[in-house]
């Protein structure tokens, strides 16, 4: 496979990372409510050593998606979620901060799914 180019940015395939989403519902009082109706998670993680290599989201604001980032990208799936959610309880005021948490949370939840379904033992 090769590097294919999207948005300026340079993707390499990696064909054998899983993707955990998660989602959660949006606040009544924030526009994109009536449009999208959800917010958005999602996790790329590499299956051997399960740290998060990637990680995009929806309708978040470029600073707020840095943080958000910084704080998931690199760690294993746990310490990562520990990380952005206590990340985004300190450092991110809006009235989406619930629904982000949740939105992270809902991935996470998908990511011990996963292990069980697959009986992967994880200290």
């Amino acid at each position: 496979m090769e590097e294919k180019e999207r948005q300026g940015k340079i993707y390499k395939p990696r064909p054998k990372t899983l993707i955990f989403c998660g989602n959660s519902r949006l606040p009544e009082n924030v526009t994109a409510k009536h449009v999208f109706g959800y917010f958005s998670v999602e996790l790329e993680v590499d299956p051997v050593d399960f740290r998060i290599i990637d990680a995009s989201c929806t309708l978040l604001p470029s600073l707020g998606e840095k943080v958000l980032l910084n704080a998931l990208v690199g760690y294993e799936v746990e310490e990562g979620i520990e990380n952005a959610v206590n990340e985004i309880e300190g450092r991110f005021f809006s009235t989406t901060k619930r629904a982000i948490i949740a939105a992270i949370e809902d991935a996470y939840k998908r990511y011990t799914d996963y292990l069980k379904e697959k009986g992967v033992e994880r200290e």
